[in-house]
Parts: C-alpha cells; sequence; structure tokens
C-alpha cells in the first residue's frame, strides 16, 4: 500500500479528486437542498381579506346585502414572497354573474401572489341579496352653506347658463326610491365678498329624514353652480334729470318711467344717506314728439351695482300755451334787527308770464307760483333784489329779466318808516316783535333764478323730478312753452 501511495501516478489521481471535492464544497447551492426549501418557507394570516363581487348585471340589479364582507385566509410561501405581496394581492372573489333577484349563496374564488398557496379560508361561501334597480328623475334643489362677509348678502344660486335646474336620474333599488326626499347640490359662499362663479357641486341625494343615500347613483354626478354675492341692497325713489331744450313752441306734458325705483347696491352706509337715485338723465334736445325714451341709470359714486341698467320713459310732448299771472312779492333772510319794506314795485306784486302745457298751467295753484326777494346778508340801505321764482316743472318763466326785480328798504328796527306806508307794498315795518319769515318753499315745488332762464331741463340744463312726478326740494324743472 505504501509502494502503491508513493507512485507518482497514485498521488496525481488522489490530487485530482481532492480537487473535485473542493470545486463541489465551493459552487454548492443550499437552497437546492430540500433542507434549505424549508428553511425559507414562512406562513402568513390575512385576518379581513376583501370579497369583491363581480359579474353582476349592474343596469337591472343592485346587490343590497353581502355576508360576510370580508374572509380570515392562512397563505404559505416564500419568505421574501410573502413580505413584498400586500393585502390587496390576496384576491377573493364571488361571481354572480347571471345571478337575478333574491338571495343566493355563492362559491368563493381566490388568485393569490406568484410564489404564494392558499393553506386556508375561513369560509368556502357567502350569502348575497340582491335587488332589482329603478332610475327615476328628481328635481335638483340648490342651496348655499357658509355665511358670505360681514355685511353681504346671498342671492339665488342657479346653474351656470341655464335659467333652471335641470331634473336629475337617480338609481336606487325599488324598495328604496321610496324614501328619496329630496336631490340637491349645495355651494359654500363662506366669507365671499362677490359672485361665486362655476363652483362645481356634488349631486346628494337625502332620504325623507334628512340623512344622504350613500349607494344612489346620480346623472349628472356634478353640476356647476353660480351664486350671486352682493353689497347690502336698498330699494330708491328714482329722480329723473334733464338737460337740452325741447323745439320752440313744444311743452313736456307729463313724463312717466317705467319704474319709479330701482335696486341699489352699495355698503350700508352709504345707503343710509341716499333717499333719492339722480341717476337718469334725458336730453330733452333729442325728443321732438310723444312716445318712449330708453334713458341709462347711470352707477353714481360709491355705488357698487344698480339694477336695472336701462328703463323706458314714457314722454308726452304738446304745443305750448302762455299764461300771465300775478303774485305778492315774499321778503326773505331779513337781518337780525332789521325791518324791509318793497317801494318799488309799490303794490309789492309782479306779474308772471310764463308758458306750458295746458293742462300743467291749469292746475297751477297760489303755492305752486312764487315770488321772492332773498335779503340774506344785506344792510341797512336801499337794494335792488333781482327776484327768484318758483314755478312748477317742466313750466317756463318769460318775463323780460328787468321786469322781475324789486327795490327794497332795508332799516333798523328802532327807525322810523322811510316809506308811505299806503302806498308802498309788501313793507316789513318796524315793530317790537321780529318779523316772521316767509314759509319755505313747498317740496313739489321749484326754485327758479330770474326770467327767461327756463328752458325745458331747468337751469343750466340740469332741473330733476323724481319718478313719481314730484320735483325734488330746490331743484329747478322747467320746460319751454
Amino acid at each position: 500500500m505504501d509502494k502503491w501511495l508513493s507512485h507518482p501516478t497514485a498521488i496525481k489521481i488522489i490530487s485530482i479528486v481532492i480537487a473535485l471535492l473542493l470545486w463541489a464544497v465551493v459552487h454548492f447551492d443550499p437552497e437546492s437542498t430540500p433542507a434549505a426549501v424549508t428553511s425559507n418557507t414562512d406562513k402568513k394570516i390575512i385576518e379581513a381579506a376583501q370579497i369583491i363581487p363581480t359579474g353582476l348585471d349592474e343596469a337591472k340589479y343592485s346587490l343590497v346585502q353581502m355576508e360576510p364582507t370580508v374572509v380570515r385566509i392562512m397563505v404559505e410561501g416564500r419568505r421574501s414572497k410573502l413580505l413584498t405581496a400586500k393585502d390587496e394581492d390576496y384576491i377573493i372573489t364571488a361571481d354572480l354573474t347571471g345571478l337575478g333577484e333574491g338571495e343566493h349563496v355563492v362559491p368563493l374564488t381566490y388568485t393569490m401572489p406568484s410564489g404564494v398557496n392558499l393553506l386556508e379560508i375561513s369560509q368556502r361561501t357567502i350569502k348575497v341579496d340582491i335587488e332589482e334597480i329603478q332610475t327615476k328623475s328628481f328635481d335638483l334643489g340648490l342651496k348655499t352653506s357658509g355665511t358670505p362677509s360681514s355685511g353681504y348678502i346671498v342671492g339665488t344660486p342657479s346653474l351656470v347658463g341655464k335659467e333652471t335646474a335641470p331634473s336629475v336620474k337617480v338609481t336606487l333599488p325599488k324598495d328604496e326610491m321610496e324614501y328619496v326626499g329630496s336631490v340637491s347640490a349645495t355651494v359654500s359662499v363662506e366669507g365671499a365678498k362677490s359672485t361665486v362663479e362655476d363652483k362645481k357641486a356634488s349631486v346628494v341625494v337625502y332620504d325623507t329624514e334628512g340623512k344622504v343615500m350613500e349607494h344612489a347613483i346620480t346623472d349628472p354626478k356634478i353640476v356647476d353652480v353660480e351664486v350671486p354675492v352682493t353689497p347690502p341692497i336698498k330699494m330708491v325713489p328714482l329722480q329723473i334729470s334733464y338737460t337740452g331744450s325741447l323745439p320752440e313752441g313744444l311743452s313736456i306734458a307729463s313724463i312717466k318711467p317705467e319704474i319709479d325705483k330701482v335696486a341699489v347696491y352699495a355698503d350700508q352706509k352709504t345707503l343710509d344717506a341716499l333717499e333719492v337715485y339722480n341717476g337718469v338723465t334725458i336730453d330733452l334736445g333729442a325728443v321732438e314728439q310723444s312716445g318712449t325714451v330708453k334713458a341709462k341709470v347711470t352707477k353714481l359714486d360709491g355705488i357698487v351695482m344698480v339694477e336695472p341698467a336701462e328703463i323706458n320713459v314714457e314722454v308726452n310732448v304738446v304745443s305750448w300755451e302762455a299764461l300771465t299771472l300775478t303774485r305778492a312779492i315774499q321778503l326773505t333772510n331779513v337781518g337780525e334787527g332789521l325791518f324791509a319794506e318793497i317801494s318799488k314795485p309799490q303794490t309789492g306784486e309782479a306779474s308772471l308770464t310764463i308758458h306750458g302745457a295746458p293742462d300743467v298751467l291749469s292746475a297751477i295753484s297760489d303755492k305752486d307760483l312764487q315770488l321772492t326777494a332773498d335779503l340774506q346778508g344785506l344792510k341797512a340801505g336801499t337794494h335792488t333784489i333781482k327776484l327768484s321764482t318758483t314755478v312748477p316743472r317742466f313750466v317756463t318763466v318769460t318775463n323780460e329779466e328787468a321786469a322781475l326785480t324789486a327795490t327794497v328798504i332795508i332799516g333798523e328796527k328802532s327807525d322810523p318808516v322811510t316809506a308811505d306806508p299806503e302806498t308802498s307794498g309788501g313793507t316789513t315795518k318796524p315793530d317790537p316783535t321780529p318779523t316772521p319769515e316767509p314759509s319755505a318753499t313747498p317740496d313739489e315745488e321749484e326754485s327758479t333764478p330770474s326770467p327767461g332762464s327756463g328752458n325745458d331741463g331747468g337751469n343750466d340744463g340740469n332741473g330733476a323730478t323724481n319718478a313719481g312726478g314730484e320735483p325734488s326740494s330746490g331743484s329747478s324743472a322747467n320746460a319751454n312753452g
């Protein structure tokens, strides 16, 4: 034996065998051995694997109940597979294909991730309750939620580009359809300071108790809603102003706007101070005959919005007539401690020639036509005063300017009378008692400076009258006669 082992050929053979053994040890794959496979396999329990119903004809039926909805499963596989697989990768299904209305017992099927096997499942079948569905149309209600910015007002919501909301198709099991209470879409206006535009809102179905019917299907599901959000609003009487003059020989018998009030939007402080809205001006120079005139309603300073933006005004034009009336001259604003008397004209009266529509002239009363001498700031002495006239709207005074003046003597109340009381008119005589001032010009009358100042539209073409036919206090709205 020793001789064999010492033989060179034997030594070479032994060396080759040892080399092969070493190579086999180095390149051996431990996973290929049964022992290695066992050591890398693990189990996993999923307590609530979701059951997915499939195959139901949802155009005709609805799955109203499924018991149970989850199952417990135990799976086995390589540890690496179990660690990387998600719960939703373990698919448990119930095939409802071909099933109709009623209760059914359905077997479960499963699909596991690659390299994973199902060992146990808590149950192999489930119970399902299937009902026939119905589709019915309901009116869509639009609602708002939240509170706009302080002082702002929420208007009526509407669908974008549509005057009325369409009906909505609601699909439900037929046994639940009778419990539908309302269908609506809600838009938030929380903190809004302007109109909420193109707001997308989900259509929601509520039952008769106001609870959301979650599984109801609607068509459409979403709508575009617009909600007006405006500052405070106030209805204000409309006052019409005039500019320009009617053609020679014509006078206005009446002007009647189609509305007498406008909706004004502004902050509350501005609205509180607003009594009339003088935002409409009619150019009488463009009026040649009776008819309807379109007039824009101008947005004044401090006003956010006014509605309507344009109105129709009915203008009645007739041939003028002339009328001459005599009125006593009233003295106003006599200084404290002073008296005043009219020395010229001696009668204390003056005649006025006026032009206007026949019906307007025939209705003139004493209070409608007045002559006034304003003594504001005048001291003792003799003064020539230009008289002011108060005339109804659409009436023009045509006297020469010199014919509407008065000479007034002002003196101290302790002074003797300087004019013959029997021949002077309009005298304010010395008297221990203060001289009472004439009553204020009535609200329905309009004050006009000296003669010949009037064309239709009043002084400087800026007369005004309210929509109800009453002139504004202190304004001058005369019309050529």
